[in-house]
């Protein structure tokens, strides 16, 4: 499945946009039975009507494939920052013993197929930039290419540095060295924030869990509880789904601390 606009290869042709996620059926199977089990779960335990919970479970399947593939892509991204941190390294290592922009580069190759394998995102990307060095691309477009392609402001601000070093003659390994620091800091503090609010986005998930839990209890009161389905009631379980919905993204946003 891809989303709305169409995918950019790149300036090689061989480049693969992180915008655009395309799925297996086994993605696709796990997304739907997500947003398909939560919303016919959810409608089952608030009105108790298996057909109404059958046909909602059908609607809110489409919804849980779409945030299911942004969750991919947004773990792809954050896969891929982390095998560039590392492939900055490598790149400093290579600029340490004196060798040039190409072999740099294929080093960094060798290392990233030693560490994360043939398939891995860092791996096609490097493979990607030393084709494109050996076929008379310059390096400031490769890494912009990427930049635009991955849409990693981290890579971006690599790109703009690393060029204007390069055109200049500056010291290419300071800024390569430079940028792994920044990076590994950046994803630490991430860290750090995330450790912090962890407790927050548990609260928020209790939250959203708990207006079930009540209803499952109301139900052992019988027909006459507020579990029941009079007009009256289904109109309050409504609102207040949709406030409980409304505060958890809330929620969700809030705690949504980006570096």
């Amino acid at each position: 499945m891809k989303d709305k606009h169409a995918a950019r290869p790149g300036i090689t042709g061989a480049g693969r946009d992180y915008d655009v996620y395309e799925t297996d059926i086994k993605e696709k199977l796990t997304g739907v039975c997500i947003g398909g089990v939560a919303g016919g779960a959810a409608s089952y335990i608030m009105f108790g009507h298996l057909l109404l919970s059958i046909i909602i479970a059908s609607c809110t399947s489409v919804p849980g494939l779409c945030i299911y593939i942004g969750y991919l892509k947004n773990k792809r991204k954050k896969l891929l920052l982390l095998q560039f941190k590392d492939m900055l390294d490598s790149l400093s290592n290579s600029y340490s013993s004196g060798k040039n922009t190409t072999a740099a580069f294929g080093d960094a190759l060798r290392d990233m197929r030693l560490s994360y394998g043939e398939g891995a995102c860092i791996t096609e990307e490097l493979r990607i930039i030393v084709n494109g060095l050996n076929n008379s691309f310059t390096i400031e477009s490769l890494i912009k290419d990427l930049f635009s392609r991955s849409g990693l402001e981290d890579i971006g601000c690599f790109a703009e540095t690393f060029s204007v070093c390069n055109r200049l003659g500056g010291d290419l390994k300071r800024v390569v060295s430079e940028s792994r620091d920044i990076i590994s800091e950046k994803i630490e503090i991430e860290m750090d924030i995330q450790t912090l609010v962890a407790s927050n986005k548990n609260e928020i998930n209790i939250m959203c869990i708990m207006p079930f839990v009540i209803i499952l209890m109301m139900r052992t009161m019988g027909e006459n509880s507020a579990s029941a389905n009079t007009p009256l009631n289904i109109a309050v379980k409504l609102a207040a789904a949709l406030l409980f919905v409304a505060a958890y993204c809330l929620g969700r946003k809030i705690t949504d601390i980006r570096v």
